[in-house]
């Protein structure tokens, strides 16, 4: 099917989130912090990567180096990213300006609190934003 993107520091969450992706049919491009995510994002933007690109990102906010909405907001300066849903994840509370700040700054389409929902929540969840945003750029 298509190409998602995952970026987590902690290796059982970003292994189990590899493991729904391939059962659901996918295939991941996985990073274990945001330093790896900046250095594949200048190979995507030098025109160096030449792999697929990610169909839907699902990122950790905090982690070592880049936070995800740091991520997010570099992947949204990239054209080839305009439409890709990017969802993060967090285990800690957000403050109300701090999730607006997500949404209106850095494009992320939406954020998940860990502990991640079961295996057919999470692939819902991911469906539904999936869907959304293509309905959204399609008529934007």
């Amino acid at each position: 099917m298509a190409t998602w993107l995952v970026v987590e520091d902690e290796d059982d969450i970003r292994n189990i989130v590899k493991v729904m992706f391939g059962a659901w049919g996918h295939t991941a491009i996985e990073f274990r912090n945001g330093n790896e995510a900046f250095e594949w994002l200048d190979k995507v933007e030098a025109g160096t990567f030449s792999g697929e690109l990610p169909e839907l990102a699902l990122m950790d906010i905090r982690m070592p180096g880049p936070r995800g909405n740091e991520i997010a907001r570099r992947m949204r300066s990239l054209s080839q990213f305009e439409h890709t849903p990017i969802l993060l994840m967090t285990a800690f509370s957000l403050t109300e300006g701090e999730r607006k700040a997500m949404f209106d700054d850095d494009g992320v389409d939406f954020i998940i609190h860990k502990p991640l929902p079961d295996f057919f929540e999470l692939k819902k969840k991911l469906d539904e934003v999936a869907a959304e945003k293509s309905t959204n750029s399609k008529s934007g």
